[in-house]
């Protein structure tokens, strides 16, 4: 298929969905869809879509290793070494393809097109074999009248562009800044912001404005992350002076997040630009841009060559500790707390009381560190949290290390080698096991943002504590045997990759409800996925076959003992994205 013949699929590819809407052309989809807005009393000038983002973004993206010298055969080859190397199980689901995919110029009626060279099939071809393996879809444009490198740009032309996207099953854009003459950035980017509403694909919008005109100002309401400064440069310490612009290396971007952390959460956040790690720099650098970006929740958007990348870097990337801290539920930007001779202390908030430290030591010479507890006050007014060192005690684990070193009853001491940082969890260790009696049941209704009532009385909570993915709702009416609780089935959460909640210590039986309500996928193997619920594994899960059919309800047991705090489960994609229905936690005496 020309990636100008308009397929109007509107809901997630990931689940392979069938087109709704099949017309020749973009243009007329753009006629269609804009008069039918105007019947239906539909705003233009929507929100972005919300939902999206409650954590930084995690991803791989084309540029920084590879430029301009990308195809579908790099892609796919990148999709595929991160399905096996642990970097789609870490959380890196977006795959955004940047810069220089386009042909040179637009087809006759204005479509944007890709490079039939370079990506021969076609970008819906390229989308669906991403949602396949698991991953979303990212693609870069930009705000003016050419890209960056010189292809053809969104000016005039963001809500043709937006369906244009959207029938590609694209999941993530990219809008960089280039060639945008005296336009308004603000402006500019809510048109843009309005196209992809109007074009009814949730997509997360990356504005790429290079911090020139303070979006994190304005932005909040226009995307779900922004650029805080010019492009990253693969240096640890130093500036890349081109004349009329600038790259920035680690530490130079870091000291331009100064003040803006106010302006970070869950949907919209402050982006220092994407990783360097694995493209030259040493380990222990790279080791400490990581730790940092794990500290500002930034977004984590890996930039090397995934099929290539050595066993040093594959463990700083999928280090699953330093990722939780950038994908706290809290969403709460890390703060400096000190800096002195060159070695700065930086605190992050977390949620269940805990906080992450970092100190980072700036020079190229090790230095050795003292941290005196009792003599510290360490609060965060934004987020309303205070440490209380002098009443409550945290157990330290060293993330890179990944072993216990202490607790806060006595000083901290260490040396840090140049370039580096060490990264630790503190664990508010004064948390102990509730009492069943004190503990209520939860239940988590995938699939809805308001409470809901089952037919037996109980109270779900709205979806939340996932980690990816999308949602969906089937027909009110669709009939789900095995269940007193047809309409708990009706709406579902899929292609997420994780499940965290905080949760008081003790003993739990969880229950993942389950029904396959997806009509093309109405036999064994079709849906298959592996889940792992606080340990327990449970491999190569069949919907279908466990259920017994197509819209059967299938409940699963599982006996947890939650010791730190949350309750964690993971999903990994086989064949299809996994789904789930709901989710109850019951307490154990």
């Amino acid at each position: 298929m020309n990636d100008f013949a308009a397929v109007g699929d509107f809901d997630d590819m990931t689940d392979g969905r069938n087109p709704l809407f099949l017309f020749s052309t973009m243009k007329k989809i753009t006629a269609i869809l804009l008069a039918l807005a105007a019947f239906v009393g539909v705003n233009v000038h929507a929100q972005k879509f919300t939902g999206l983002a409650l954590t930084p973004p995690m991803g791989w993206n084309s540029w920084n290793k590879f430029a301009g010298n990308i195809n579908e055969q790099l892609i796919r080859e990148t999709a595929d070494a991160m399905a096996t190397n642990g970097m789609r199980d870490a959380g890196y689901i977006y795959i955004v393809v940047d810069d220089c995919w386009e042909a040179m110029n637009r087809d006759k009626l204005g479509n944007i097109v890709a490079d039939p060279k370079k990506f021969p099939s076609g970008m819906k071809a390229l989308g669906d074999y991403l949602h396949a393996k698991g991953f979303k879809f990212g693609i870069h444009n930009c705000a003016g009248t050419k890209t960056c490198a010189g292809f053809p740009g969104g000016r005039g032309h963001e809500f043709q562009d937006a369906l244009t996207y959207a029938s590609w099953g694209v999941d993530f854009l990219k809008y960089d800044w280039c060639e945008h003459g005296t336009a308004n950035a603000e402006e500019t980017y809510k048109t843009m912001r309005d196209g992809l509403a109007t074009a009814g694909r949730p997509i997360v919008f990356s504005l790429c404005e290079w911090g020139d005109n303070k979006p994190w100002l304005w932005a909040t309401n226009v995307g779900h992350l922004w650029r805080t400064t010019g492009d990253i440069y693969n240096c640890f310490d130093c500036i890349f002076d081109h004349g009329s612009w600038k790259d920035f290396g680690v530490l130079q971007i870091l000291d331009k997040q100064d003040g803006l952390r106010e302006f970070a959460g869950p949907g919209h956040w402050n982006d220092p630009d994407m990783l360097e790690v694995g493209n030259g720099m040493p380990v222990n650098e790279e080791r400490a841009h990581f730790s940092m970006w794990c500290m500002l929740a930034a977004p984590l958007i890996a930039g090397n060559d995934m099929k290539t990348m050595s066993a040093e870097t594959r463990e700083i990337l999928t280090n699953p500790e330093a990722i939780a801290v950038n994908q706290d539920k809290l969403g709460v930007q890390g703060f400096k707390y000190s800096a002195k001779d060159g070695v700065e202390t930086w605190f992050k908030p977390l949620t269940d009381g805990d906080w992450a430290m970092c100190v980072l030591n700036r020079n190229k010479e090790a230095k050795k560190i003292s941290f005196d507890w009792k003599n510290k006050n360490v609060t965060d007014s934004f987020a309303k949290r205070d440490a209380n060192f002098s009443t409550t005690t945290y157990s330290l684990r060293d993330l890179w290390a990944k072993k216990e070193i202490g607790t806060t009853k006595e000083t901290l001491a260490a040396e840090i080698p140049g370039h580096d940082a060490l990264m630790l969890r503190l664990k508010n260790s004064s948390a102990v096991s509730a009492t069943p009696e004190s503990r209520q049941i939860i239940r988590i209704k995938a699939g809805v943002d308001t409470p809901f009532t089952d037919a037996e009385g109980n109270v779900w909570q709205a979806d939340h504590g996932f980690v990816g993915g999308d949602t969906e709702h089937r027909d009110v009416n669709l009939p789900i045997a095995n269940t007193k609780n047809p309409a708990l089935y009706r709406t579902e959460r899929y292609g997420m990759t994780a499940f965290s909640l905080p949760l008081a210590n003790g003993k739990y039986t969880v229950k993942l409800r389950f029904a396959e309500t997806y009509e093309e996928l109405n036999t064994p193997g079709t849906r298959v996925f592996t889940y792992n619920v606080a340990g327990h594994e449970f491999k190569d899960f069949d919907v279908f076959v466990k259920s017994g059919g197509l819209a059967h309800a299938y409940v699963e047991s599982v006996n947890v003992d939650i010791t730190g705090g949350k309750l964690d489960i993971t999903f990994t994609a086989n064949v299809e994205n996994p789904v789930i229905n709901g989710i109850e936690i019951i307490p154990l005496p």
